[in-house]
């Protein structure tokens, strides 16, 4: 569930960055009390960090996505 909650989160907050101008990143694994690590600069360096480690995920920061203005489309 915490899973599905952390995704949905990180597809919303990614689908309103694009990922060349994303800022920062953050990856973390999905386990108890493993701790989430952020200042990767792109999606993709992020992703390459945690290319060998199950269950991991990249996230746009929730610092970087709070300080972003969205413009909706009318």
């Amino acid at each position: 569930m915490r899973v599905v909650l952390v995704l949905a989160t990180a597809g919303l907050l990614a689908g309103s960055l694009s990922a060349a101008r994303a800022g920062e990143w953050c990856g973390f694994l999905d386990k108890d009390h493993a701790p989430v690590h952020c200042g990767y600069s792109s999606l993709n360096q992020c992703q390459q960090a945690l290319l060998d480690q199950k269950g991991a995920y990249c996230m746009p920061s929730p610092d970087f996505a709070q300080t972003k203005t969205v413009r909706r489309r009318g």
